[in-house]
């Protein structure tokens, strides 16, 4: 018997949240890119209290795709360096680096 394919579009996952097994939000995938060798991954935006940290999740760690993305572990999202600050007055996404919103002008601790 010949599976079935399900193919996913981009607008159809970004946006959706990424849970691990354990029932814990991990995320949201914010785009779709691909590896040197071709295969697809998940952008993946973690919220922290220093900012917003950007990661990538191979499509072949996803468990299941519905109203979230499941994922067995969150030890298979490989995670990168504070990427953005947010304005705790606008909620804008600022540079690493910024003292100041670009938005607003409050100062950015």
């Amino acid at each position: 018997m010949k599976e079935e394919v399900k193919y996913h579009r981009r607008e159809e996952v970004v946006g959706k949240e990424i849970i691990e097994a354990e029932a814990r939000k991990v995320g949201i995938v914010k785009d779709l890119a691909f590896t040197s060798t071709g295969k697809v991954v998940f952008v993946i935006e973690k919220t922290l209290k220093k900012g917003i940290q950007e990661a990538f999740l191979p499509f072949e760690k996803v468990e299941k795709i519905g109203d979230v993305v499941l994922i067995k572990s969150a030890e298979d999202i490989e995670f990168f360096p504070i990427v953005e600050k947010i304005c705790p007055n606008c909620k804008s996404k600022n540079a690493i680096d910024a003292k100041y919103c670009f938005k607003c002008g409050v100062t950015i601790p």
